[in-house]
């Protein structure tokens, strides 16, 4: 019994074969850099001969596409909607929104929340939807310059030392940013985006597709 264990544990370790199945990843600007290349590398060990392809956009738009049969499995915020949409949803993880400024302000490395509403931010709309859905017990108020639905161009703004933002810390966890910026932990609050993994409700699921979900969650854990 223990050497049949062992045989099926390194069999469901190994590479798994599809056929040359394709498995379509949505994923969002601010999670592709940082999940991608290690769901990528992870396909290239244990699925093998599977095609992957990946498309960046928003969670509005991934739950779209989904629904549409554009992809197959998207990484979504969890934007506590009613959504009546054959769409299934799978919680991974809570990632923290930090306060990003210029290291030449010398921010401290935790800031109270009611000092969020006299700095002049940049945010994405989804960003600023999520964080003052947080705030709203509070009655604190964000003070948002401009929203910019575009958060490479955030960045850009925030790393040439004019501006401040709100962000999930993955997008400025890069090394060479360390002596440009301050990455600033928010008291009074819990500033959180929900990471899901969504896909279609279907009643013969894709063997890639279940496949998948399962080594994004490795990745992600």
């Amino acid at each position: 019994m223990l050497s049949e264990a062992q045989r099926v544990r390194k069999q469901l370790a190994g590479p798994r074969h599809f056929d040359g199945a394709a498995v379509v990843l949505g994923a969002s600007p601010t999670l592709s850099r940082v999940l991608v290349p290690g769901v990528f590398e992870r396909c290239q060990r244990s699925m093998a001969d599977a095609r992957l392809t990946v498309r960046e956009a928003f969670t509005p738009m991934l739950l779209d596409w989904l629904e549409k049969g554009v992809i197959d499995i998207a990484i979504i915020t969890d934007t506590q909607s009613n959504d009546s949409r054959p769409i299934a949803m799978q919680p991974l993880l809570g990632e923290p929104f930090v306060l990003v400024e210029p290291a030449s302000r010398s921010s401290r490395p935790v800031v109270p929340v009611v000092r969020l509403a006299r700095i002049p931010l940049l945010m994405t709309t989804l960003h600023r939807s999520i964080v003052e859905r947080e705030l709203m017990p509070l009655g604190v108020h964000l003070n948002v310059l401009s929203e910019l639905d575009s958060v490479d161009s955030i960045r850009e703004l925030v790393l040439q030392g004019r501006w401040s933002t709100l962000m999930p810390i993955s997008v400025f966890k890069q090394a060479g940013f360390e002596n440009k910026i301050t990455l600033s932990e928010v008291s009074g609050v819990q500033l959180n985006r929900q990471l899901m993994i969504a896909t279609r409700i279907e009643q013969n699921p894709n063997a890639a597709v279940s496949a998948l979900k399962e080594l994004i969650a490795a990745e992600l854990t």
